[in-house]
């Protein structure tokens, strides 16, 4: 891992638990107004997305605001091997702590191939380059699900100022084809 990168993941992390509580919150309810236009406008069956942490785009409303726009939603289930698997999401008290003390679904698990059936996944970043490349968090689940020929529009949710330039990009990036802030949907095509 570069330390480049993983210098910037400090700043970034650093940056979004620095952020005012007023700013979080205006920003969380711009970014769900605007997701939840884009999947008003999508109509997709499936969603795919993840369990924000306190500091994550979107927040706690995030996941009741991703379920009331589609008739299936998916989280992610991290394995010991760095895989993601998937289980449906029955509200939050489905939750349960999970592998690195994100909280999971607790039903029945679908595979790491139930991301292959959905038609829209949201995936998490610290920031993302102006043409969509995401830096995540730097264990590399993302970048491997998403590497096994996922055909969904793949959307990342950032706070104000997360789209940089500085990102440095490797061979085994890969671009989403939206990213979302609150000031609006940037559709990057593909």
């Amino acid at each position: 891992m570069s330390q480049t990168k993983q210098e910037l993941r400090t700043k970034l992390r650093e940056a979004r638990t620095n952020m005012d509580e007023a700013s979080r919150t205006r920003e969380n309810a711009a970014i769900i107004a605007n997701v939840s236009y884009y999947i008003r406008s999508k109509q997709p069956k499936r969603i795919a997305a993840y369990v924000p942490v306190r500091t994550e785009p979107g927040g706690r409303l995030l996941l009741d605001a991703l379920h009331a726009e589609t008739s299936a939603l998916i989280l992610p289930v991290s394995l010991e091997d760095r895989r993601l698997d998937w289980a449906l999401y029955e509200g939050p008290t489905s939750l349960v702590p999970g592998a690195f003390g994100i909280q999971e679904p607790g039903g029945t698990r679908l595979g790491p191939e139930a991301l292959n059936f959905c038609d829209l996944v949201i995936a998490p970043a610290l920031a993302c380059t102006p043409s969509g490349i995401r830096l995540g968090k730097g264990g590399g689940f993302y970048d491997r699900a998403l590497a096994t020929g996922v055909k969904a529009d793949v959307v990342t949710l950032l706070f104000n100022g997360e789209i940089r330039d500085d990102i440095e990009v490797e061979e085994h990036d890969l671009p989403v084809n939206v990213i979302i802030t609150p000031a609006g949907v940037r559709n990057l095509g593909a």
